[in-house]
């Protein structure tokens, strides 16, 4: 696939906005799980925002007409990961899920949110080689969520630029994503500290 300038444009411009963020969800704690306990609670913190985020995602008006909404069923595997390490169905649906994530009624902005969803998945490959090496067993069968781009994940992530790129039709739309994409990495922010049991702190803090 083809990456032109202009889909890069628009990436790299919500890199720049939201660089500040990654250091909570590139890693997401996997890069910390030596122990199959670690492992799975790591999996259930991002299925806790994951899942809420896509099922808004995929109940969003016209966002099919902007994206292959099939890229939004990472739950799905992540519930397939969570399952394979030993709970039931049950336990997954009980698990806490983030509150914070809104229902959308422009197609543009769901797109700034799924941004966060995607953009980690820029790290799969990396974690994915730890969790093999660490637990080799788990990530036999218990690793779907981390290979759901395997092999394929630059091209994407272009395809992905391309979407975002050929959805704006001007300055503001723009902006609109931009601003969405910052909310989503405030709200997984603010999941992730009151996942962990830190003090709580405010979806809209400022960016740090």
């Amino acid at each position: 696939m083809i990456v032109t300038t202009a889909y890069w444009a628009t990436l790299e411009r919500l890199d720049e906005e939201t660089q500040a963020f990654y250091p909570d969800v590139d890693v997401e704690g996997l890069v910390h799980a030596i122990m199959v306990d670690d492992y799975r609670r790591s999996l259930a913190r991002i299925y806790g925002f994951v899942a809420p985020l896509e099922r808004s995602l995929l109940d969003t008006h016209a966002l099919d007409r902007l994206i292959d909404l099939r890229r939004f069923r990472k739950h799905i595997l992540l519930e397939h990961d969570l399952q394979a390490l030993g709970l039931k169905r049950t336990d997954v649906e009980a698990l806490p899920q983030c509150m914070w994530v809104p229902w959308f009624d422009d197609a543009r902005v769901a797109l700034g949110w799924a941004y966060t969803i995607e953009r980690s998945t820029l790290a799969h490959a990396t974690l994915f080689r730890h969790v093999a090496s660490s637990l080799p067993g788990e990530a036999a069968f218990a690793a779907s969520y981390l290979k759901c781009y395997a092999g394929e994940i630059a091209e994407r992530w272009s395809d992905f630029g391309a979407r975002l790129d050929a959805s704006i039709s001007g300055p503001q739309d723009l902006e609109n994503i931009v601003e969405a994409a910052k909310a989503g990495f405030r709200n997984f922010r603010w999941w992730r500290n009151t996942f962990d049991g830190k003090a709580r702190s405010s979806p809209n803090e400022p960016m740090t």
